[in-house]
């Protein structure tokens, strides 16, 4: 059924019901707005009338008319102007009417890759791309904000999304990362963002058909994905296999800690946001514990972490559970340190000794051997 007959028989319908006001009929040619599919136009009468008298423009209703001299407005506002009283059913029709207009404006999306990520998120790309408030606090910073993302060791970024022409109503970053040794690879989609006009409506039907374009694209079973919840607690059907998706990445993505200190900028993000230091990189996953790092700022910073790094196996544990050695000189965690009794210190265990016989432990050093 198209819009402009759904539009129609609902006010037909609702003349049943309510009262109509005196301009009632002076609404003619009512349908979708060229310009705006979200909404509905219709020309007066009178305007119909004048057209034809002054300028001999006989109104039939083509989309360069329909641009020009009708007006565009929402679909609650024209039947409050159409009907006297705005009574329960009224704003029913409304609101079913506007969710048929979003559905029908979301059958034509497309699905989008876009490896610009720094480019589309800073909204630099302008000749592809309409960019809609989707609730984002990323939308259009400084592009020195997104420079991390091509920093990043043995892992791609992507933007994927569905648009209506260039008009993006849905997006997310798709992550890949693939093992040297094995070749295997491994995806996780990220928070998918809905434009805004389309929240309250079409938010889940949304996620769920690009969430389903991107695992046909990709030609795999299982696509772990940041609103996983959401889609399967409202399409999870004996039809739909999931393959036990989660909603958190499987894997971890890492920096070198140069390169990291030398960015300008660094983004919010909402899946790789804690970070912590090995040797030579900072490994970034969903685990918030013992981070050294936190990419939660929206200001172009970050937050620095509660994590230490162990001189001895160099993993990065939480400060509480770090202890220093003044035997070695070194910052040491539980599971590299032993405790030597009579030096009241701890020592790497590697260079304690047992004693069989006081059941204590001996610092190396200390030995006469």
């Amino acid at each position: 059924m198209e819009n402009k007959n759904t539009i129609e028989k609902a006010i037909d319908y609702l003349g049943i019901y309510a009262t109509k006001s005196e301009k009632f009929e002076d609404f003619a040619m009512i349908g979708t707005a060229i310009d705006n599919p979200l909404q509905v136009s219709y020309i007066s009468k009178k305007k119909i009338d004048s057209l034809l008298e002054y300028t001999g423009t006989k109104i039939v209703g083509t989309k360069e008319q329909r641009r020009k001299h009708f007006t565009s407005t929402t679909i609650s506002k024209l039947l409050s102007n159409m009907f006297i009283n705005e009574s329960d059913r009224t704003s029913n029709i409304s609101f079913d009417i506007d969710k048929q207009l979003r559905k029908d404006f979301c059958k034509n999306s497309d699905l989008f890759i876009e490896e610009d990520v720094a480019g589309f998120y800073s909204q630099e790309i302008t000749d592809t791309y309409i960019y809609n408030a989707n609730g984002s606090c990323m939308n259009k910073k400084p592009i020195s904000y997104f420079e991390i993302y091509d920093k990043f060791i043995n892992v791609e970024t992507k933007i994927v999304g569905l648009k209506v022409g260039k008009s993006v109503i849905a997006r997310a970053i798709l992550w890949k990362k693939q093992s040297q040794e094995t070749g295997e690879k491994k995806y996780f989609l990220d928070r998918i963002y809905i434009a805004r006009e389309f929240q309250n409506s079409n938010q889940e039907e949304l996620q769920n058909k690009l969430y389903n374009k991107i695992k046909r694209v990709l030609r795999v079973k299982k696509l772990d994905c940041y609103n996983m919840h959401h889609i399967k607690s409202i399409y999870a059907t004996d039809k739909l296999n999931y393959f036990n998706s989660a909603q958190y990445p499987r894997f971890s993505i890492q920096i070198k800690q140069d390169i990291f200190n030398e960015l300008e900028n660094y983004p919010y993000m909402d899946s790789f946001r804690w970070g912590k230091e090995t040797r030579s990189n900072i490994s970034f996953d969903c685990d918030e514990d013992n981070s050294d790092y936190i990419l939660e700022d929206t200001g172009g910073n970050y937050t620095e972490g509660s994590g230490m790094i162990c001189d001895c196996c160099g993993e990065s544990t939480h400060e509480d559970e770090m202890q220093f050695s003044d035997c070695e000189d070194e910052n040491l965690c539980q599971d590299c340190s032993t405790y030597i009794e009579e030096r009241g210190d701890i020592c790497r265990s590697e260079n304690a000794t047992y004693n069989n016989y006081s059941g204590d432990y001996h610092y190396n050093r200390d030995l006469d051997y």
